[in-house]
């Protein structure tokens, strides 16, 4: 567990003992370590992919560890700031290219892509002694890593930030020109592509326990498959590449490496983390200062967690009415996704279990407003810090894109299948959870594909009457929280317009699908032009 993290800090080590060896003054300043003077064993070459990881979380407050939740969630119609923060732009879709969130989120996410290109390089350039299978891993592990990057740049900046898959080499390497249209597409299919290729499946790779939580064949045709889906927000104008995604989705589903928890919690504790859904997570480790010492873990839990006013949560960002009502009487997954009523209680530091009516009280407004209990300790934690790794992608994600794919092409029983699957795991008796609550001791009760269609219900205006809004609806319930609710409805619309119009309704145009490019990136860049926001 958070293994990566961990060797990051060996890694460190090794640069200040080698900082500290004899001179030779007639070579190099040994005080000054270089890429051209470092890669030269395969242990140090192990080194080389650790900062792309490390990147993710964010060395500027930019990654998982502080601002990604907020710019993820914030502009999907399922989350609402709270009076905390006013105003927060990126629920108001009026970010300005001045923003320090988006501009640290550019720093460290261009940081990875750095890191991976160094790491490419060196790798692809080794001469040394190394075994061909862990040099074919490490150099899967940076393509993934990239191609992972780029995916995250072009979903929140789009496709024409910069194309750039080298080190650069000279001063005019800094100042890159826009990308064409496509290339930022076609590199991160690329990238996954040689990943899959290389990587080895995670029972292989993590029966090294060291390299639990490192990228392996399944995360990159899991991500391959999300690209595909994603086109029309990574290259506009394209449509989703469904019989592409579903090959890869297959390729995952019949590996046998995944399976879902019994336990629907399990997939958010951190005591639960890397299990058999995990396809791939953000490795988080805790010390003892800020942002886990070494900038290595995450505030979520404290700024979007419990209510204000409670075991003193900051409260920025929250859940909503409509995300409250989306979920089906019966559903336990409400109450393990929602500080809500009805729900499972909250430990204070000094001892006091509160419950929603306390959280009410000391609530001065916002009340139609709700808590995101996924992620977030039932008991208060003396520290602003929380070590939970970040889940990015589950095997019951990999699943419902494979039921979409279906969907796409006429295959409706199969795709009921696969939704099935993740509602009957919703429906688990949860032995781990409150004693109090009801799930803890008898099942859930949302019906099958078949029986929810039958009953012809409308949620939060969309009709459940066919398939497509059927799966829209289960990744809505089954994934509050985790970063994608916003991303879905960009991509359904670019098909179908009818699914932009919970955003149009908030405000959202067309110009504010992506945040801009930083003031003081273009500033710097004469040879840059911003996105539509820029303007």
């Amino acid at each position: 567990m958070k293994t990566i993290v961990k060797f990051g800090n060996i890694i460190a080590l090794t640069l200040l003992l080698s900082a500290g060896c004899k001179p030779n003054l007639d070579l190099e300043n040994p005080q000054e370590l270089s890429t051209d003077i470092y890669y030269k064993t395969a242990e140090q070459l192990e080194a080389s992919v650790i900062p792309a990881y490390q990147a993710l979380i964010g060395r500027v407050q930019g990654g998982y560890g502080r601002s990604l939740y907020y710019e993820l969630l914030a502009p999907g119609d399922d989350f609402d700031h709270t009076f905390k923060w006013e105003p927060m732009y990126q629920d108001t879709y009026n970010t300005p290219a001045s923003d320090g969130m988006a501009s640290g989120t550019w720093k460290d996410l261009w940081n990875g892509v750095a890191a991976s290109n160094q790491a490419i390089d060196k790798i692809t350039t080794f001469e040394g002694d190394i075994d061909e299978q862990r040099k074919n891993r490490l150099l899967g592990e940076a393509h993934f890593l990239r191609g992972l990057h780029y995916l995250h740049l072009a979903n929140l900046f789009g496709e024409t930030i910069p194309l750039i898959d080298k080190p650069s080499a000279s001063d005019a390497d800094y100042y890159p020109t826009n990308s064409a249209k496509g290339q930022i597409y076609a590199l991160i299919i690329s990238d996954f592509k040689r990943a899959e290729e290389l990587l080895p499946v995670r029972s292989a790779l993590y029966a090294n326990q060291s390299f639990i939580g490192r990228a392996t064949k399944g995360a990159a045709q899991s991500y391959l498959a999300k690209a595909y889906l994603y086109r029309p927000i990574l290259e506009q104008g394209q449509r989703a590449q469904f019989a592409e995604a579903e090959a890869a989705l297959r390729s995952v589903i019949e590996s046998g490496e995944y399976r879902l928890v019994d336990q629907f919690r399990h997939n958010f504790l951190g005591t639960t983390e890397n299990n058999s859904e995990s396809v791939f997570e953000i490795q988080m480790h805790n010390g003892p200062s800020w942002l886990g010492d070494d900038l290595s873990d995450s505030w979520r839990w404290q700024e979007i967690g419990m209510f204000d006013g409670t075991g003193g949560s900051w409260w920025n960002l929250a859940p909503n009415k409509k995300t409250y009502d989306e979920f089906e009487p019966g559903d336990p997954r409400k109450y393990m996704t929602l500080w809500c009523d009805n729900g499972a209680y909250y430990t204070q530091l000094d001892g006091k279990v509160t419950k929603y009516d306390d959280w009410m009280k000391n609530l001065a407004t916002n009340k139609n407003l709700y808590g995101t209990r996924k992620y977030c300790p039932d008991v208060q934690i003396p520290d602003f810090d929380n070590d939970n790794n970040d889940r990015l992608l589950r095997y019951a994600d990999v699943l419902l894109m494979y039921a979409e794919c279906l969907n796409e092409k006429g295959d409706v029983a199969g795709a009921k299948t696969y939704i099935d699957m993740v509602r009957k795991r919703a429906n688990n008796i949860v032995p781990s959870e409150q004693p109090h609550l009801w799930y803890q001791k008898a099942p859930g009760t949302i019906p099958t594909v078949d029986a929810l269609l039958a009953q012809d219900i409308t949620i939060n205006g969309v009709r459940l009457n066919n398939i497509k809004n059927i799966i829209a609806h289960e990744r809505y319930v089954e994934f509050t929280g985790e970063y994608l609710r916003y991303f879905d409805l960009l991509r359904w619309g670019s098909a179908d317009p009818q699914w932009l119009e919970p955003l149009k309704k908030l405000g959202w145009t067309e110009r504010a699908t992506y945040y801009p490019f930083p003031q003081a990136e273009l500033d710097n860049n004469k040879n840059l032009t911003g996105n539509a926001m820029n303007n």
